[in-house]
């Protein structure tokens, strides 16, 4: 079959049938910032094209850019190589190059005269493929791709051909480490996908890249990413082509004034609109492409990265150095290191000097093969109280130094946990943990005494044993935009010498010992749209919870200021129970200076009897709590300035400096 589609591919050229052909091509490239633990994107840049191509036989190849615009939504100084910013038109010849060579140099095609020699090929299925460039679906084969020596440069993957002629139908591949001349590149995963035209010919139609990159001796959760994708279009067969088209470069392009002026029949994110990519997730089909892969290498590596690295964990630079009244000064740092494709191993460590502790931490996991498999054994992890986080931890640190402002209430856990994520499908997933710990109190150790301080009061526990298996899951709905999640939790906590809390002048305790088992149940709607061309974008969220048996204080529902009720007091509520509602809208002033946000928020946390609150009432009942504000965004929205009002029930004035949640786990 592969001698089949060699002959089908090199008598091309001869087939007295088809002697030349144009037609027009229309793409999109996207440059993001990826976080490597989730697959989460941030868009940074869009670039938008339009092509002309054209082939005469025998070998004659000519493409001209002939419309480009771009826009960024962060700045960056890219630029692209041209290869990326055109279509493939002869399936990468006998040796596929990419990046002008500088990412991918001289990998033999599976097909090419010789290929026989360096990969082995595996008959894995005869399938119907409904191609959307021709009339009819066509039946093929899926032949697997796998190189004989995994250390040399080779094509890993998939080729349907057709199942009459042999011609090649779509390859979806990717390549072996010892093909990436950029010691950055991650992994780069290509899709091509052929049309059927008057019947017999078989000629480019779609066209999917996607490259990763990340730091090659830094280990931590970010990376950049190029997507390219393109359709071919407007076929004409045997037009007269004047030898004069094809002298001079390949790739041409008119000018850049013309470029811009080209009048697009779709809008710049048309694209990204009609796939409903509010989080700019991957496209299916490249993690596909890596699935495959990685089922047809086996034991071997197809990562392009280094093994050992220096690592850090999310948030990464406040894992790096960060400054809060729990801790002092802290500084860390660690290592990770791939011994085998399915484990990798990363140590960590840091040490707080306001406590005078060390904190270290042993993780593995899954490795390539399974990345969201994890068993992690730690000292001294902090942890902060629920259910959503306030601020970034850079931010945190600058306004615990400046203005003696400590948005988190960390305790410290010593223990055991184990996660792993099942993809249920390419946008559903369900996420299990289970934890045994220790967890002692924080405390405030950069104050001798709190009175001369601006600090607020830490609302510190005391020691216990946590005990806890929970699932979560998060699913997409029939409407775009539109998530659910659910969780749960079952867990047990022994309180060996009781806790007290201490807030302000309210406080309670409970000196005897228990062991309680406790239990959680949370769900939540999420919606996201935006309008990229316009510039406007909407979000709302509705999440609640609720508490069973006698779970510890660090496992209630705390709510009140930043992130959940700005112009309230910050965690001013607590509770057995809660609801939260928040809405935002944004749409940009002076791109990319200025954008204008507006938001509001309600909710209440209320069926806790562990202390009692400023904002209760005298029969401790929590009241409903609303907040409303607007904000701008400056320098692509990275920084936020929000003023925000409490509406009610001691409500206030307040001025939130942060950061774009996006960035959150970079910080």
């Amino acid at each position: 079959m592969i001698d089949q589609a060699r002959a089908v591919r090199q008598g091309l050229a001869q087939d007295s049938a088809l002697q030349s052909y144009s037609s027009h091509a229309r793409g999109y490239v996207y440059f993001y910032l990826d976080r490597g633990d989730t697959g989460e994107r941030v868009l940074v840049k869009t670039d938008q094209i339009a092509l002309e191509v054209y082939w005469k036989a025998p070998n004659q190849f000519k493409q001209r850019i002939v419309g480009l615009r771009d826009e960024e939504k962060l700045p960056t100084n890219i630029h692209y190589h041209l290869d990326h910013l055109v279509v493939v038109q002869d399936e990468f010849g006998d040796r596929i190059r990419i990046g002008d060579g500088d990412e991918v140099e001289a990998v033999i095609h599976p097909v090419a005269p010789g290929s026989e020699d360096v990969y082995d090929f595996l008959l894995a299925d005869s399938v119907t493929l409904d191609l959307p460039a021709t009339a009819e679906t066509v039946r093929v084969y899926e032949v697997q791709v796998r190189p004989k020596d995994f250390e040399a440069p080779g094509f890993v993957g998939s080729v349907y051909l057709d199942r009459d002629t042999k011609a090649i139908v779509r390859m979806s591949f990717t390549f072996t480490p010892a093909s990436y001349v950029d010691s950055y590149l991650h992994h780069i995963s290509i899709s091509l996908e052929n049309g059927l035209w008057e019947g017999r010919h078989w000629l480019p139609y779609r066209q999917q890249l996607e490259i990763r990159r990340e730091v090659p001796y830094l280990d931590i959760p970010a990376g950049s990413v190029i997507r390219g994708s393109f359709e071919v279009r407007d076929y004409q067969i045997n037009p007269p082509l004047p030898p004069t088209l094809f002298l001079g470069n390949t790739i041409s392009a008119l000018p850049e004034a013309t470029r811009r002026a080209f009048p697009f029949e779709e809008e710049l994110y048309a694209e990204l609109e009609e796939e409903g990519l509010g989080a700019f997730q991957p496209p299916p089909e490249m993690d596909e492409i890596q699935s495959l892969a990685l089922s047809i290498a086996k034991d071997h590596y197809l990562s392009g990265l280094r093994g050992s690295r220096l690592f850090l964990p999310a948030p990464t630079a406040s894992s790096a150095l960060r400054y809060n009244r729990a801790e002092g000064i802290f500084l860390g740092g660690g290592v990770s290191h791939s011994p085998d494709p399915a484990l990798g191993l990363a140590f960590y460590g840091g040490f707080s000097f306001g406590r005078e502790k060390p904190t270290l931490e042993v993780r593995l996991t899954g490795g390539e093969r399974n990345p969201t498999s994890q068993i992690q054994l730690y000292q001294n992890r902090p942890r902060d109280l629920g259910p959503v986080p306030a601020i970034s931890g850079v931010m945190n640190s600058l306004a615990a130094l400046i203005l003696n402002q400590d948005y988190t209430d960390l305790y410290f856990t010593t223990g055991i946990s184990a996660t792993h994520t099942l993809s249920l499908s390419s946008e559903s997933h369900l996420r299990m943990a289970a934890r045994l710990e220790r967890q002692r109190l924080g405390a405030d150790v950069v104050s001798s005494d709190v009175e001369d301080t601006n600090f607020r009061p830490v609302i510190s526990l005391s020691r216990g044993s946590w005990a806890s298996v929970e699932a979560t899951g998060s699913f997409s709905t029939p409407f775009p935009g539109l998530r659910f999640t659910i969780g749960g939790t079952l867990g047990r906590f022994d309180d060996g010498i009781g806790y007290s809390v201490p807030l302000g002048a309210a406080s309670m305790g409970r000196g005897e010992s228990t062991s309680d088992n406790f239990g959680s149940l949370t769900a939540g709607l999420t919606y996201q749209k935006g309008w990229l061309t316009r510039g406007a974008a909407l979000s709302a969220d509705l999440q609640g919870g609720t508490l069973l048996g006698k779970p510890p204080v660090q496992a209630h529902f705390f709510l009140g200021g930043r992130r959940t009720l700005p112009g309230h007091a910050f965690r001013s509520q607590v509770g057995d129970h809660y609801w939260l509602a928040r809405t935002e809208g944004s749409m940009d002033l002076l791109h990319p200076f200025l954008r204008l946000r507006a938001f509001g928020a309600a909710g209440r946390a209320w069926g806790s009897e562990l202390f009692l609150l400023p904002s209760e009432t005298e029969s401790g009942n929590t009241p409903v709590l609303l907040a409303a504000g607007a904000g701008l965004g400056l320098g692509w929205d990275v920084i936020r300035l929000d003023f925000a009002r409490g509406l009610r029930a001691g409500g206030e004035w307040q001025v939130i400096l942060s950061v774009r949640p996006d960035f959150w786990p970079f910080l």
